[in-house]
């Protein structure tokens, strides 16, 4: 009975929250990778000077340089790898991303799992400027 209730009291305050606060707690999120952040662009723009396929995202004023963004398990640790046999020095962290995003990049998540390492740049090339679009529409 105590259960039915603080179930119906839960309810009773989403219903009133906010949709889009409701929606963003449930966003996926994806895992992406950085080799440096910092409070100035042109510092960031210098760093990404150094990866060619890099971008630069703007996360409330911090430049953040990505190389590389993946939603799934097994792709993350294959870049994860990837980036270490290139003897990149980075960070990961996850944000939450839409739907829309996970389902844009999903086949070429499946391609990195299923290909040779020698085509993951041009793979992870499409996937930064699917994550580029998104984050600048």
């Amino acid at each position: 009975m105590v259960a039915v209730i603080i179930g119906i009291g839960v309810a009773l305050v989403f219903n009133k929250l906010d949709k889009n606060i409701i929606a963003t707690a449930l966003s996926p999120s994806v895992t992406y990778f950085s080799v440096g952040t910092y409070n100035d662009l042109e510092m960031a723009k210098s760093k990404k000077n150094n990866y060619e396929e890099a971008i630069i995202y703007n996360d409330k004023g911090l430049y953040k340089v990505i190389i590389g963004v993946y939603s799934n398990p097994d792709t993350i640790l294959l870049m994860r790898s990837y980036f270490k046999d290139q003897n990149y020095t980075f960070s990961e962290d996850k944000m939450k991303m839409s739907n829309e995003f996970i389902n844009s990049i999903e086949n070429f998540e499946l391609l990195i799992k299923s290909s040779d390492k020698s085509y993951y740049e041009s793979l992870n090339k499409s996937i930064l400027e699917v994550f580029s679009r998104m984050i600048n529409s």
